[in-house]
């Protein structure tokens, strides 16, 4: 008989503990936006209270991305919990005006934050961005999001922009990142009273992609407005400009799959990238070289570079000496197969 007391009470505490649990706001996507009176405007995407694949857009804004989220959670009847985020989607001009690991750690420590969600620069409004986003196939937009960055990953289309990992990388001062660039492309917005657009990546081989195909702008037609290629630069943890789509497949090959170093003599610097012979980069010399001018001139060193100088000295002392940022931009570069 106490057996059977017992075994009541723990279905009915854990019936409550369920219900408490369905009472609160699972978002899937993120975004921050900063609108024309210069506010923060911070929004989430998140699944209506039914079967069907439908989601909710809820929004605040506030002078700071804290108090946005204060004014959106108290606009809410129910308890946010961000464990289900897949995607935050920064702005573009927000990006580049704004120190993004302050942002960005903000958004970390938001409660159940999920480490491993994908941090993007949306070109235009990351909100409008977002609302495009349809899951496809009937697959709940979790799904969609999980099978779709798995597979830009696992064709090096897409370069590592984990939360964790760009807060942990933009307080080191060594190095820089690239961030994978999505965007609607105008001309193919759904027309009002078209069906919702679902947004799927292109269907990529292992072959490099053509050249000047970046996000918004691809030259294909179809039902799909939001495309996800390309990336944008960072450097001194601000976003400060674009690759294309096969600029950025050459760049994480390049951290994937090249060796790395720099040779230093006094204040001059040389920034080599050793291939391996028989792998996909082998050819690529001419190509690697212009990628890494181009980060140069964008005073990002999103290939690691001064992660690898680094290694030469015993002391921050002595790393800072090198004034590794000052002459990166005119460092001499080689690149050669072996």
């Amino acid at each position: 008989m106490k057996r059977l007391c017992l075994l009541v009470c723990l279905l009915s505490l854990t019936g409550c503990s369920h219900t408490y649990l369905e009472r609160q706001i699972y978002p899937i996507c993120l975004s921050v936006d900063m609108n024309e009176e210069g506010l923060y405007e911070l929004s989430l995407q998140s699944p209506k209270s039914s079967e069907n694949a439908a989601y909710d857009i809820l929004s605040g804004t506030g002078e700071s991305p804290q108090d946005a989220l204060r004014v959106l959670a108290a606009s809410t009847p129910y308890p946010l919990n961000f464990s289900q985020i897949r995607l935050c989607l920064i702005a573009y001009d927000l990006a580049a005006v704004t120190p993004l690991r302050p942002l960005l750690r903000t958004l970390f420590e938001l409660p159940g934050m999920r480490p491993n969600a994908q941090v993007m620069i949306a070109q235009g409004k990351a909100q409008e961005v977002m609302k495009a986003q349809k899951p496809d196939f009937g697959q709940r937009l979790s799904t969609h999001l999980t099978i779709l960055f798995e597979r830009l990953e696992r064709e090096q289309t897409l370069p590592d922009g984990s939360l964790s990992y760009c807060v942990r990388e933009l307080g080191d001062g060594r190095s820089d990142l690239l961030l994978g660039l999505c965007a609607v492309h105008d001309a193919l917005k759904p027309k009002p009273s078209a069906q919702p657009a679902f947004s799927v990546g292109e269907p990529w081989s292992d072959q490099l992609l053509p050249e000047n195909e970046i996000a918004g702008l691809l030259s294909r037609t179809g039902p799909n407005p939001v495309e996800y290629i390309g990336s944008a630069a960072v450097s001194d943890g601000r976003v400060c400009g674009m690759l294309d789509g096969r600029e950025t497949q050459l760049a994480v090959r390049v951290l994937n799959e090249a060796e790395r170093r720099v040779a230093i003599s006094g204040n001059h610097l040389q920034l080599q990238v050793k291939i391996k012979r028989g792998t996909a980069l082998e050819g690529q010399e001419e190509h690697i070289l212009a990628l890494v001018g181009k980060l140069q001139s964008l005073h990002s060193d999103a290939l690691l570079f001064g992660c690898e100088a680094s290694r030469a000295f015993l002391t921050d002392a002595q790393w800072q000496a090198l004034r590794f940022r000052e002459g990166y931009p005119e460092a001499e570069t080689v690149a050669w197969t072996e």
